[in-house]
């Protein structure tokens, strides 16, 4: 459905993508993750066709995207990060003048309804959209992208503006989506919402592709033991340094801060081979350094841990 092979994207002397890869197959849901700037937008954007890239090739539904003449002809369905709509108009009515613009437009129009109802938006079908929450528009946003029946969808941040119960909703909209066979690409930094529906992640930072990886083989490789350290005061270079210097440490993270020379984060997030020796050995350390302890608890590694330690350049088993 996409290949996109070395992409590159300038915006006059800023690189915003420096030559990322990703492969989207049919019928999947493919979760594409990455701090605000870090280019997910900017990879929609082409993948939409309203974009041209720098460099580098971009196929969507076996269409390159430089020769298309209208973002039409790639066949897509697609929500932008903040959809906007004609305030005047109901959401009845916006739906119903997206269906009469495309010429399937008899089949569509008869979608509405029954799209409004999916989305929950029914009890509000005929109020102006001016008056809409932004939850509402991206309800609604995500009603227009389905409007022509896609086989394939392309959702930027699409559950970023709603309360824990739409999302839920979002997600599950997602789910049936791919049930019908359809095939998905979104866009997030809710980390969660990507663990529990997709088949494939990719994570992107500073325009550069960091992992693409099916979610099962993700668990399988990072599966490890995992402890959440919470200190009372910040913990300081040497304290990481000894962790890192123990054969049966993996990886130190420290999730609020990725400027190690001056660590200003008592959170530390420890990835090990062997937890009950481990939890030994930090303890021992903590103590040597006298550094008091808020917390100290153990699960097993999360996509969170794993989206961390891809951003921050960390490598399981570096020093």
């Amino acid at each position: 459905m996409i290949i996109v092979r070395d992409l590159h994207k300038r915006f006059h002397q800023f690189e915003a993508l420096r030559g990322i890869s990703l492969t989207v197959n049919p019928g999947e849901i493919y979760g594409f993750i990455g701090h605000n700037g870090a280019g997910k937008t900017t990879t929609l954007n082409i993948l939409a066709g309203l974009s041209h890239p720098t460099a580098g090739t971009c196929q969507v539904n076996g269409r390159d995207v430089r020769q298309i003449t209208h973002p039409s002809d790639l066949q897509i369905g697609y929500l932008p990060e903040d959809p906007a709509f004609s305030p005047w108009m109901s959401a009845r009515e916006t739906l119903i003048y997206l269906a009469g613009s495309h010429t399937q437009s008899v089949k569509a129009a008869g979608r509405v309804s029954q799209l409004l109802d999916w989305v929950g938006l029914t009890e509000s079908a005929n109020r102006r959209v001016g008056g809409f929450s932004r939850g509402m528009r991206q309800r609604l946003g995500i009603a227009a992208a389905l409007i022509h029946d896609p086989d394939l969808l392309i959702l930027d941040e699409p559950s970023s503006a709603l309360d824990p119960e739409g999302r839920s909703d979002v997600l599950r909209l997602i789910l049936q989506l791919k049930q019908q066979g359809k095939t998905v690409l979104f866009s997030t930094h809710i980390l969660s919402d990507v663990e529990r529906i997709c088949d494939t992640v990719g994570i992107i930072a500073h325009g550069v592709m960091k992992l693409e990886k099916p979610m099962k083989e993700i668990q399988q490789d990072y599966l490890m033991p995992v402890f959440d350290i919470e200190l009372a005061a910040p913990a300081t270079p040497e304290l990481v340094m000894s962790f890192r210097q123990d054969q049966n440490v993996l990886s130190v993270d420290i999730p609020e801060s990725a400027d190690f020379s001056h660590i200003g984060s008592g959170h530390l997030v420890v990835a090990v081979k062997d937890a009950p020796r481990a939890s030994i050995t930090l303890m021992r350390l903590l103590a040597e350094h006298q550094v008091p302890i808020l917390s100290f608890s153990q699960r097993n590694h999360t996509l969170e841990d794993i989206f961390i330690q891809e951003v921050n350049g960390h490598e399981a088993g570096s020093d």
